[in-house]
């Protein structure tokens, strides 16, 4: 099926969570004739994109690739907030704390000085703090004497869900198709289009863009299907003491890595209207799950020792109660940066949003970036670091 004129779309996107609602909702922008499709009905509980938030930084210690993306994304949801009169971004300030000696731990470590030196290239403020100066500032924070504190002003959450839902919105108001629980099925190019079969129906397109998240695997072929790894993540809100004293306007975000991977945790301010508690979330690497199998349910002797072990010892004021609790799925590369780059069985299939857990930052502004590649055939930022590496 094509569109009404009976000619292919300009532009089919598979997968409609923060990279591909962002992805159509810029190529139509940009003139396109554009079909989203999605297994669900995004924003959805199933994927990479929900968890009510996400963290968002300017100094990302990942490398300085990544700044002009998640700087152009800030003004993205600043327009979108404009538009809509929805908020999206909440600037709390964000903490960074790591050991001052290095540390086993590939993904953390030192992140603290990883993070200046990104700050210091790209101009954006982040300034070291003192252990007596952080535990005065934020006394929930509980410190030990070998941590390492660094801290940055412009950093905060996104409403996840919420920047997701409004993209959609506006792409569909301005003419953009959209079809939900709608599986696709296959993906089969040909000289002049793509084919793109799903539970209902088979579509063309000039150009597809997979932003399937943790469905990737399953649609990738040859070293790109060896190369993608899916994980079960946890994320958990628990009681606190003062609701007051953990909003975002008087708790900043925290990065807080420990010797290694296991000891990681990602502390979130309450939002306005946010589940009235405080969102904690580890990571985890080890243990690869599938989309459609995985357990869902997050059990209380996984809360129980999750608390016990990182959130008692670390936060105070927050209690042993969950009162929310969800999975969610990162799906990941080797080196843990980004695939953003042809397919090897065509140039008109676009793979994007494989992010290894810290993709939603610049979601808006990489699937800007993608629309202009394909509409325009260039881009205004620089995607050629994001190309396969295998």
């Amino acid at each position: 099926m094509s569109d009404d004129n009976g000619e292919p779309y300009d532009l089919i996107v598979v997968g409609l969570g923060a990279m591909g609602a962002a992805t159509l909702l810029h190529a139509r922008r940009l003139g396109q004739r554009v079909l989203g499709i999605d297994r669900y009905d995004p924003p959805h509980d199933f994927g990479s994109s929900h968890a009510e938030t996400r963290i968002t930084r300017l100094a990302v210690g990942e490398g300085p690739q990544y700044l002009p993306f998640v700087a152009r994304s800030h003004e993205l949801w600043r327009e979108f907030e404009t538009e809509t009169d929805e908020q999206l971004l909440h600037q709390s300030g964000g903490y960074i704390i790591t050991k001052q000696n290095p540390t086993d731990e590939k993904r953390w470590n030192d992140f603290v000085s990883a993070t200046a030196e990104v700050s210091a290239t790209g101009g954006i403020p982040f300034e070291r703090v003192s252990l007596d100066d952080l535990r005065k500032a934020q006394p929930a924070l509980l410190v030990a004497d070998d941590d390492s504190v660094g801290f940055e002003p412009s950093s905060g959450i996104v409403m996840s869900e919420r920047a997701v839902d409004v993209q959609l919105r506006l792409a569909r108001s301005t003419g953009a198709e959209i079809r939900t629980n709608e599986p696709v099925s296959s993906i089969s190019p040909s000289e002049n289009d793509v084919t793109v079969r799903t539970s209902n129906d088979s579509y063309r397109a000039t150009n597809v863009v997979l932003a399937a998240g943790p469905w990737m695997p399953a649609f990738a072929t040859g070293t790109d299907a060896a190369n993608l790894s899916v994980t079960r993540q946890v994320v958990m809100w628990f009681e606190v003491d003062d609701l007051d004293a953990f909003s975002v306007d008087r708790f900043a975000t925290v990065l807080w890595p420990g010797h290694s991977i296991e000891d990681y945790i990602g502390v979130f301010p309450i939002p306005p209207g946010g589940t009235p508690a405080l969102k904690v979330m580890g990571e985890q690497f080890s243990k690869e799950t599938d989309p459609d199998s995985l357990s869902r349910t997050v059990t209380q002797s996984e809360i129980d020792e999750f608390y016990e072990r990182l959130v008692a010892p670390r936060l105070a004021g927050v209690t042993s109660n969950c009162i929310r609790a969800q999975v969610c799925l990162y799906t990941n590369t080797p080196d843990e940066h980004f695939l953003i780059d042809t397919d090897p069985r065509s140039d008109r299939i676009t793979i994007m949003s494989p992010c290894s857990g810290h993709g939603f930052k610049h979601s808006t502004a990489l699937g800007e970036a993608v629309a202009q590649r394909i509409a325009l055939g260039r881009s205004d930022l620089d995607l050629t670091p994001f190309r396969r590496r295998w």
